[in-house]
C-alpha cells in the first residue's frame, strides 16, 4: 500500500509538469508552443523575428502567462530590454533618447494633465517590433498618398492598453493600420510612474507613411 502511494505521489507531479506541447509557426514571424490538450494556451519558448530573420523577442510562456526573463532586441541584435515576469522586475532597459524628459498626459478622474513622469511608460519590444508588422495600405499606395498618423491610447497603472483613437484622421486605411498593429502588442507595456506610484497615462504614438514605403516612427 505504501509503495502504491509513493508511486502515485511521483507520477502525479510528473504528469503536471511534463505537459505535451505542439510547435506553432505563425504568419507574424513567430514561433511558439501550445498545449496539445488546449491549443489556445501557450506553454514553452516564444520567439519573434523580423523580415530578415533577426530575433526581436525571446521569452517563455507558462500555461498562457509570460514567465521568467523576456528579452527584446533591435534590428542589429542589440539588447533593448530584459524583464523578469516571475519577479515582475525590469532587469535591463536601454531607453529611447526621445523618451527622456518627454511630457505625457496624466489621466486622473477623467481629466488629462501634461506632466513629466518619474518613469515613462515603457514599450519593452521597441520600435523594431512595430516595424516588423506595419503594412502600407494598398489603397494609399495606389493613390500615391502619404502622411503622418498620430494614435493616442491609454497605458493604465497595470500596463494594459485601451482607448485607441486618432484625433485627426488622414484616411486611406493608414489610421486603421497603425491602430491594428498597436493592438497586436498590448502586453509589452510597463506603466508610467509619478512619485513612485503607477498611474494611468495617455501615450501619443506618431508614425509616418511615405508613398511606396514606410519610414521609421518619429
Amino acid at each position: 500500500m505504501n509503495k502504491q502511494v509513493l508511486i502515485l505521489l511521483i507520477f502525479v507531479p510528473t504528469m503536471l509538469f511534463a505537459q505535451k506541447t505542439k510547435k506553432v509557426t505563425s504568419n507574424y514571424k513567430e514561433t511558439y508552443y501550445v498545449l496539445k490538450s488546449d491549443k489556445k494556451i501557450q506553454h514553452g519558448e516564444y520567439k519573434k523575428f523580423n523580415f530578415f530573420g533577426n530575433l526581436l523577442v525571446n521569452g517563455y510562456y507558462k500555461f498562457g502567462a509570460k514567465d521568467s526573463i523576456w528579452e527584446c532586441f533591435d534590428r542589429n541584435g542589440e539588447l533593448i530590454s530584459q524583464y523578469d515576469y516571475a519577479k515582475n522586475e525590469l532587469v535591463f532597459y536601454n531607453p529611447n533618447v526621445k523618451a527622456i524628459n518627454k511630457k505625457y498626459r496624466l489621466i486622473e478622474n477623467g481629466n488629462k494633465l501634461d506632466t513629466i513622469l518619474s518613469k515613462p511608460p515603457i514599450f519593452l519590444a521597441g520600435d523594431e517590433f512595430f516595424m516588423s508588422e506595419i503594412r502600407f495600405p494598398i489603397i494609399a499606395m495606389e493613390k500615391g498618398i502619404s502622411g503622418r498618423v498620430v494614435v493616442f491610447f491609454t497605458v493604465d497603472k497595470f500596463g494594459k492598453t485601451t482607448n485607441y483613437h486618432v484625433e485627426t484622421p488622414i484616411g486611406y486605411g493608414m489610421d486603421e493600420e497603425v491602430i491594428r498593429v498597436l493592438k497586436l502588442i498590448p502586453d509589452f507595456w510597463l506603466p508610467g510612474f509619478l512619485n513612485d506610484e503607477s498611474v494611468d497615462v495617455e501615450v501619443e504614438f506618431p508614425f509616418n507613411f511615405r508613398n511606396l514605403g514606410v519610414i521609421n516612427k518619429k
